[in-house]
């Protein structure tokens, strides 16, 4: 039932009128048209219109624009939103509506009867709301449904097929930091990868969001082989555009003196992928991976300064990384 806020009128005449818009307002009953006299219908139309009037120019308020919209029969809402999209991308939806907890607007395919969990928001969480359209191109429609499941308004809207390109070297070493550039709707959560080519899903591979950068940055996996970039959508998981890529092994060179005085700081002289958190660091001899003493990121150049340990012995120079399990390169260096 539909509630009003003039549940006592100070007024008087038209007092069957009165009586009659009471009852129903407040929760009394309800009255039959028929039961209201002709002439009483005209003065409560004319008495409406003039109370409406006043209301407005007081106010200085206008009805809402509902132009491009579409109503559902017997419906109470309008929506409003571009008539055509490009898949993949966000969109805005203006609405006009009861609003009331639990309302929403829900993206549908043309032809659907009932909500199943296609995309949506709660008109509570404002106006506009935000939808994404969706990467299968056709004809779609808009609908506002109020808490009871009842559809109070519809308006179609059709998506374009996705545009999306990834632009890389053909080849780049293993281990390497290296750009990507990119074109495509950069919708929500949209993402760039580098995967091993026959992937069917992203499994934590290297990745940046578009939103972040264009050009973004990957670095390229250790192993050598065929790889495969990938613009992701998101909002569905799905890759959109793929582009082939391959890495190519990478060789390290590590330089320095046979032998060094215990506690003193000598060179070491690299080359290597140079990927981040790559390091050079003195471990003793036969260490187990991931062993580490004094080391220097591959970032501050070559050559590097290193500490010897205290204790004299047999002792390795390695060339390893953060981001890896595992030793690039290493050769032997004597503590005195």
């Amino acid at each position: 039932m539909r509630r009003y806020s003039w549940c006592k009128v100070g007024a008087t005449g038209l007092v069957g009128v009165v009586v009659m818009i009471l009852v129903a307002g407040c929760g009394g009953g309800t009255a039959s048209p028929s039961a209201v006299p002709t002439a009483t219908a005209a003065a409560t139309a004319t008495a409406a219109a003039t109370a409406t009037a006043a209301a407005t120019a007081t106010a200085g308020a206008s009805a809402p624009a509902s132009a491009g919209t579409s109503l559902a029969p017997g419906g109470d809402a309008t929506l409003d939103a571009p008539a055509t999209v490009a898949g993949g991308a966000e969109f805005a939806v203006s609405w006009t509506g009861p609003n009331t907890r639990g309302d929403y607007i829900a993206l549908m395919a043309s032809g659907a009867v009932k909500w199943t969990n296609e995309p949506y928001f709660y008109t509570s969480a404002g106006n506009p709301g935000k939808l994404v359209a969706s990467t299968t191109p056709g004809s779609y429609e808009l609908w506002y449904v109020d808490v009871n499941d009842k559809i109070l308004a519809r308006r179609p809207i059709t998506f374009t097929p996705f545009v999306g390109t990834l632009t890389a070297d053909a080849t780049v070493a293993a281990g390497t930091t290296f750009t990507v550039a990119w074109t495509g709707p950069d919708g929500p959560g949209d993402y760039v990868t580098i995967v091993a080519v026959g992937a069917t899903k992203w499994t934590n591979e290297e990745y940046f969001y578009t939103k972040n950068a264009n050009p973004g940055t990957l670095v390229s996996s250790i192993v050598a082989g065929a790889y495969e970039l990938w613009y992701v959508a998101g909002t569905e998981d799905r890759t959109m555009v793929r582009r082939p890529i391959t890495v190519t092994p990478f060789t390290v060179t590590l330089k320095a003196p046979d032998s060094v005085a215990r506690g003193s700081t000598f060179q070491v002289e690299w080359t290597g992928p140079n990927g981040p958190r790559d390091y050079i660091t003195i471990v003793p001899a036969g260490s187990p991976v991931g062993t580490y003493l004094d080391y220097a990121y591959t970032t501050d150049g070559s050559p590097l300064s290193i500490t010897a340990p205290d204790v004299p012995g047999k002792y390795e120079i390695w060339y390893a990384s953060d981001r890896v399990k595992g030793t690039f390169g290493s050769i032997p260096i004597t503590v005195k």
